[in-house]
């Protein structure tokens, strides 16, 4: 029987860039990687979006998949929407701030059960863009552009989480 390693966010880094980027180095050397973009998850807070994520989304596909072949590796970054995701100064007065998911996602489900899964995961059907990114060359770029956030202090323990089998 061969052993598996899971490797899980740490409860307790303050340093989110170095462990988001850890994630992110070991997803971006597999294949069947995808790039997945969710908007419109109603909530009110980021520790709300990411339980519902987390439980609603990728524990559902993890629960239907765990006595197959099947398998779900997964990086999302909770970003705010608007003014802030592009880091310019803002203000009090903000409103509609939209909270989005950047999922990085190496699976060997196919896009339509991707799909399947995130239309049914929530109350309200998320918009969504899925990118097959797996031959992309440009996955560093990718990466500086999910930390971003962190640029605005606005990153926390709650805007991130991953999960995966080496």
């Amino acid at each position: 029987m061969i052993k598996t390693k899971i490797i899980r966010k740490s409860k307790n880094t303050t340093d989110y860039i170095s462990d988001i980027t850890k994630a992110f180095t070991i997803l971006s050397n597999k294949e069947n990687l995808y790039h997945i973009t969710i908007e419109g998850i109603p909530t009110p807070h980021m520790k709300d979006w990411s339980f519902q994520l987390t439980h609603r989304l990728f524990n559902a596909i993890n629960k239907d998949y765990k006595s197959s072949m099947e398998y779900l590796n997964y990086l999302y970054i909770g970003e705010y929407g608007g003014i802030i995701s592009k880091q310019k100064v803002f203000d009090n007065q903000i409103e509609n701030l939209g909270i989005h998911a950047h999922c990085l996602i190496n699976t060997s489900l196919s896009v339509p059960q991707l799909e399947y899964y995130i239309n049914t995961a929530f109350k309200k059907i998320p918009d969504c863009k899925i990118q097959d990114i797996s031959k992309s060359t440009t996955k560093g770029n990718l990466l500086n552009y999910l930390l971003k956030q962190e640029k605005t202090k606005l990153m926390t323990s709650d805007s991130y989480n991953y999960k995966i089998t080496l």
